[in-house]
């Protein structure tokens, strides 16, 4: 149930087999796209957007892998000018910026700012810094976070007395549920998306979000994964009846999601029969867990393994 490995190097993998088997076919590829998708949301009963991203050679094949990615609760927004705060980190940072051949058509929603607009790291952001994707180079990934976190080793045990519910922490991505479905349907009818390869992941709020999603529309997805986002007692259930596969990854040095509360979930899952679930603790690392995990290529192999 408990697993550590360690990530791929990014030239490796499925993500890397996609374009080399471009390369041999002698075909041309169409260029990547990042497209914004505009709606009417229904929570705030105003017009946003959210982002999908077209592969390299999206034109060339009728159907896609899909990926819906929920940011942390630094990027929420406005969905319109405060839109590109969600690329800042994850599978949209690491395909649109660093040019990575993922072949994944990608759907990046924005939280609504709902009661966090006082934050102070999202009161005090600025625009500078949303990474930018260049057409004649691509910038040095940012590593900075993903090294060695200066915070103890816990070691510490289980413990079931989670402070969110099912829902996860408040003003979450449970508030706009029936929204990010409905992207995923959206997606799947004009983006040549593959209803039974449809992917789920987040990070921290977002890794919330996505245990909350794949708990309560289990059928929908072909796997998820959670990033620094423990899942709560209440989702085994769903999950575990629909099997959907699991891969939640969390830090064992996170001093703002605990790595303790990771474990209640898990027992969950195994007590109801569940064999394709696990969770790997980065035990050098604190939050900014998430920089390994999407920079490498375990995860995106994992997921294109997986099929509904």
């Amino acid at each position: 149930m408990v697993t550590r490995r360690e990530i791929l190097p990014m030239v490796a993998g499925a993500a890397g087999l996609a374009s080399a088997s471009r390369a041999a076919s002698g075909t041309a590829s169409s260029q990547p796209e990042l497209k914004r998708v505009t709606y009417k949301s229904a929570r705030t009963g105003k017009e946003r957007d959210y982002f999908v991203y077209l592969p390299p050679g999206h034109a060339q094949n009728a159907s896609w892998p899909v990926m819906l990615f929920l940011h942390g609760n630094g990027e929420r927004g406005d969905g319109k000018a405060e839109l590109d705060y969600v690329i800042a980190h994850g599978p949209l940072y690491e395909a649109w910026c660093l040019k990575r051949d993922l072949p994944f058509v990608i759907i990046s929603p924005q939280l609504p700012m709902f009661g966090m607009g006082e934050v102070d790291y999202i009161k005090n952001r600025t625009r500078a810094q949303i990474p930018e994707r260049h057409a004649d180079r691509v910038d040095a990934r940012e590593d900075e976070r993903n090294v060695r976190s200066p915070d103890p080793m816990r070691g510490v045990t289980r413990d079931d007395h989670l402070p969110d519910g099912p829902e996860g922490p408040r003003d979450g991505w449970d508030l706009i549920e029936d929204e990010l479905i409905a992207m995923v349907d959206a997606t799947l009818k004009n983006f040549r998306g593959d209803a039974k390869r449809v992917y789920l992941t987040g990070l921290s709020y977002g890794g919330f979000g996505s245990w909350y999603l794949a708990a309560k529309h289990p059928e929908r997805f072909a796997a998820v994964a959670p990033v620094v986002g423990y899942g709560h007692p209440d989702h085994a259930a769903p999950i575990a009846k629909a099997k959907l596969p699991v891969w939640c990854f969390s830090g064992g040095r996170d001093p703002v999601v605990h790595p303790k509360y990771f474990y209640s979930v898990f027992e969950k899952l195994e007590a109801l029969g569940m064999t394709d679930a696990r969770l790997t603790c980065h035990e050098d690392l604190g939050h900014f867990t998430w920089t390994r995990v999407y920079g490498g290529n375990d995860l995106y192999d994992w997921m294109l393994s997986k099929s509904r």
